[in-house]
């Protein structure tokens, strides 16, 4: 986390920090999220996520909404602003595992071992 944020930082996303992906990780990217759902898939308080709402929010990553199924509820969704540092975060991840993927290989790992740690950051990729 912290090579990805350092790697944002020099892109020019100099604000967003370690805590934030627990929003940017687990937001709906295209619907948004509730707060709620945001909370508990972080496995935070709905009094945390809601700080890191309200800080994405005045930095731009994020509005609220109200939620077209129930007008009680407001959603949260990224801005173009955040659909654009998302984009970026996941091409800088897909660098960061195969980078090391390439150190666990030149590293003397090879066989079974190897092969299973690549399809899983494959899968984990395609999942995302």
């Amino acid at each position: 986390m912290e090579e990805l944020v350092q790697r944002l930082g020099a892109a020019g996303y100099d604000d967003i920090s370690v805590a934030h992906h627990a929003v940017f990780y687990n937001i709906d990217r295209k619907d948004g999220s509730r707060l709620t759902d945001l909370a508990t898939m972080a496995g935070m308080t709905h009094q945390s996520m809601s700080e890191l709402i309200g800080t994405l929010v005045q930095l731009g990553y994020v509005e609220r909404r109200p939620d077209p199924a129930d007008g009680r509820a407001r959603l949260v969704v990224l801005t173009a602003l955040g659909q654009e540092a998302v984009a970026l975060a996941r091409r800088e991840v897909a660098d960061i595992d195969a980078g090391w993927v390439d150190r666990i290989g030149r590293g003397g790992i090879r066989g079974d071992l190897f092969v299973a740690l690549r399809t899983a950051l494959e899968d984990y990729d395609h999942a995302r």
